[in-house]
């Protein structure tokens, strides 16, 4: 059986066609039982739903502490995305995100903060993971012939979730022990690394192994069909299909964007100036790649493109799957990375039928993803949208659609435009925490500390790692000897040295 929900069928081999071909898709994907990568749901405690004024918010908010997380006596916690198994980098970052601020207020009240230590056990475990194989995109919790990787597939925005994780967790506890530890800069440096590699993939082609490899419908199509632009060659989307084009535009924004902060801990926190270095130059040059290249003239408007080559292909349309063309201001509200007046034009594009990706029907309208098929509408992207909202009607129009009955037990990952209760993934953390990170913004959600102590689970024996000796642990040991049959590391004269 296959390890990631819809994944069995890749649209993107037929192309961009393909989007609106087929809407059985969807109902083989919500039917199809997974066994072999799945546990049983950890239950609510009794306590459950807490104490504070807004249930429904509530639920989304404690959705991924309840139910995904574990925490090892080693310091470390593996957070799993919902009804799969596995712990990815991008999923687990935002799935933890809404809780950096509830710690900072705990500390706060309590001098000490519960919730802190288990967000610096997710960074320690990530950081780990990417040092085994920073080319994978999500890891077992239990080491296995191949290692600690689950889906060994290259994903831009993996790495830029961890750092605007890091980040954003730097500017809450600046003081933390876990900017002691030399594994978190280690991982930064491995990661730096490889983007500086895969800039240059025109050049200096990444030998990365795919992994499972029995899954070649998913190998990159666009191996070797770029010029060097200065922004970062990528093979797969956040939605986790192939690319179509080499250079991903949102994703590069993304990293774009998360790379200024980041060379502010670089230097503050590491006294590292040659990693911080590093890290300003690839920012300049994916900024100017985006500039020269990641942009088309549709009508009289320049608009983004979301995939680009390099050699005048440009992909326009958008997926729900984040970073997307949408989110650009979520994930830099500072907008120093892309153009206020080409995002808006490209906003109004992609939310309408010149996206192939946007559906609408009876139960709703929206943008979807290539992951699900056609005419299924994805919740995160509703999310994104109202985060995005351009007016209040606007924003509204997206709070109702997201607060069908249907979702009453937290948000899906797809439903049908035209029913509702047509529905892929229902136990997915990705968009449950976004949803209460958007409320809590609003004012309409208002998670309390109060509630902390009876929503944290409780520490578990770390899970075993062969060949460790007595005082070792999983995050103590150097990460070589936790890779196994697969792994790729970025090539040395791409490593920074500090």
């Amino acid at each position: 059986l296959l390890p990631k929900a819809c994944s069995f069928i890749n649209l993107n081999v037929v192309g961009l066609a393909y989007y609106m071909a087929t809407t059985w898709a969807a109902i083989l994907i919500s039917a199809f039982v997974f066994t072999s990568s799945f546990r049983p749901a950890r239950s609510f405690k009794a306590s459950w739903p807490p104490s504070s004024n807004d249930g429904k918010c509530d639920y989304n908010f404690w959705l991924t502490l309840q139910t995904c997380v574990e925490r090892f006596d080693d310091g470390t916690v593996y957070v799993k995305t919902g009804d799969i198994d596995a712990m990815w980098i991008r999923d687990s970052s935002v799935q933890m995100h809404p809780y950096i601020s509830l710690a900072k207020e705990e500390k706060a009240k309590k001098g000490t903060s519960k919730l802190q230590s288990v967000i610096e056990g997710v960074l320690r475990r990530q950081a780990q993971y990417i040092q085994t194989d920073p080319y994978a995109n999500a890891y077992n919790e239990n080491w296995k012939s191949s290692g600690l990787v689950f889906e060994g597939k290259y994903e831009l925005d993996s790495g830029a979730y961890f750092f605007r994780f890091l980040t954003h967790f730097h500017q809450a506890f600046p003081d933390s022990v876990l900017f002691k530890e030399k594994h978190v800069q280690e991982a930064v440096a491995m990661l730096v690394a490889v983007y500086r590699q895969e800039r240059a993939h025109s050049t200096h082609k990444s030998d990365y192994k795919v992994f499972p490899t029995f899954r070649q419908q998913e190998l990159p199509q666009s191996e070797g069909d770029v010029s060097y632009t200065g922004m970062i060659w990528g093979a797969f989307r956040p939605s986790d299909d192939a690319q179509k084009l080499g250079y991903n535009v949102p994703g590069n924004i993304f990293v774009a964007a998360s790379l200024e902060p980041l060379a502010r801990i670089c230097k503050e926190s590491w006294n590292d100036a040659i990693l911080a270095e590093a890290a300003i130059d690839l920012r300049k040059s994916i900024l100017k790649g985006v500039h020269d290249f990641g942009r088309k003239k549709v009508g009289k408007e320049d608009v983004y493109c979301y995939e680009v080559d390099g050699r005048g292909g440009c992909t326009l349309m958008d997926d729900a799957n984040i970073p997307s063309l949408l989110s650009l201001p979520y994930l830099d509200p500072t907008e120093k990375t892309f153009d206020g007046k080409i995002y808006n034009a490209t906003r109004r594009m992609i939310l309408s039928e010149k996206n192939p990706l946007f559906f609408e029907g009876k139960a709703g309208r929206g943008i979807g993803s290539i992951h699900t098929g056609s005419d299924m509408i994805w919740p995160l992207a509703l999310v994104m949208q109202a985060m995005t909202a351009e007016t209040a009607a606007e924003k509204e129009e997206m709070v109702r659609m997201l607060s069908k009955d249907v979702f009453r037990h937290g948000l899906s990952e797809s439903f049908h435009k035209d029913n509702d209760q047509r529905i892929t993934r229902k136990w997915f953390g990705w968009p449950n925490a976004l949803y209460s990170e958007f409320l809590d913004s609003e004012g309409r959600c208002h998670p309390s500390v109060s509630d902390i102590g009876r929503m944290m689970p409780e520490v578990q024996k770390a899970p075993a790692v062969p060949n460790l000796q007595k005082g070792e642990s999983f995050y103590s040991v150097d990460a070589s000897r936790l890779r196994g049959q697969v792994w790729t590391l970025p090539q040395k004269e791409f490593m920074v040295e500090g």
